[in-house]
Formats: C-alpha cells, structure tokens, sequence
C-alpha cells in the first residue's frame, strides 16, 4: 500500500564501500533493504526503517548509515510532527496505532516517582491520650475466603489459620550475627 507519510528516517549507503554481499537485505526484518539484480545494485525503501540499526551492524564494510529525515512538517505550538503522523498513520491504516514495549514518548512515569507518607495510610487518632492508635499486625498467610457455620446458636470459624506472629509495634529487626557486626 503507498503511504503518504515522510520517511522517518533515511537510509544512505556509501556506493564505494558497498560490496553487495546483501547481509543488509537478509537481516532487515522491515524490507528495507532490497536488491536488483538488473542493475547489481542494492537499493532501500526509506519509509520502512524503524532505525534498529541492524544493518549498520552487521554491514562488513560499514558502509550504511541511518540518519532522521531532514524534511519535516511545519512546526505548530498546537501539534507536534509526531502527532500528525500518527494521526496519518491511523488515517492510512484504519487502526489505532499500538506500542508493545512500553511508551517512546517522555510522558510522565509516575510510578517511578510515587511516594506514600504514613499519614495518607492510616488514620493518626485525633486525640491520643483517649483514643489509642491501634498499630499491632499479625504476619502469616492469609486465606482467600473464611468458611464460618453456626453452632448452639454461636458463629464459628470453620476455615483452619495458619499460625500467624502477632506484632504490637509494626518493626521487625533480624538477629544480627557476631561476624556482621565486625
């Protein structure tokens, strides 16, 4: 299918280095690369490098080089190039555009930036002398579910608890050895 897209990358190779061995055309998995055997002359379609750089690579004689296509859209505050090509690229495919490995655009991680204080966590009671902050924790695995049945008129536990460690103060420290310390 012809695109209308500029090629987002431009791939030069160097007449004098070239020895055709096609290594370039067997490792491109984008069909960049491509040779004529008319002409003995390998030949690339820009629009289809994605820059991986393995035909750089893996080239003997080094005689490729990928560089960003110098002919770009006009700038606007409002859209950037990457948002018109997108917005094109969906247009010519009729699909929403999908990245596998994670997002190429700097957007904002704020998982890697996320930070809870305590007091977001817990409740700290309004007046502590009266009313106790309750703090202990139990260790220990947990069921999913509890089973409970009714005997004598009494509500009973039926699901079995593993043995659980009950702590006051939620701090734990590990014993420490003679030769750590040291």
């Amino acid at each position: 299918m012809k695109t209308y897209l500029l090629p987002e990358y431009i791939v030069e190779r160097d007449p004098a280095r070239c020895i055709r061995c096609k290594v370039c055309v067997n490792q491109c998995t984008y069909d960049t690369h491509y040779y004529d055997a008319e002409d003995d002359v390998i030949c690339s379609k820009d629009e289809n490098c994605v820059n991986c750089q393995r035909c750089v690579t893996f080239c003997p004689t080094h005689a490729i080089t990928i560089r960003k296509n110098p002919n770009a859209y006009r700038e606007n505050s409002n859209w950037t190039w990457e948002t018109v090509r997108d917005i094109k690229r969906q247009a010519e495919s009729s699909g929403v555009l999908l990245t596998g490995m994670g997002c190429d655009k700097p957007y904002f991680t704020y998982w890697d930036r996320l930070l809870l204080n305590a007091s977001q966590v817990t409740n700290p009671s309004i007046d502590p002398l009266r009313e106790p902050m309750e703090i202990r924790t139990y260790l220990g695995a947990k069921p999913d579910a509890l089973e409970m049945e009714l005997e004598n008129g009494d509500v009973v536990l039926k699901t079995q608890l593993t043995p659980q460690l009950c702590l006051e103060t939620p701090i734990m420290f590990s014993a420490m050895s003679y030769g750590a310390i040291s």
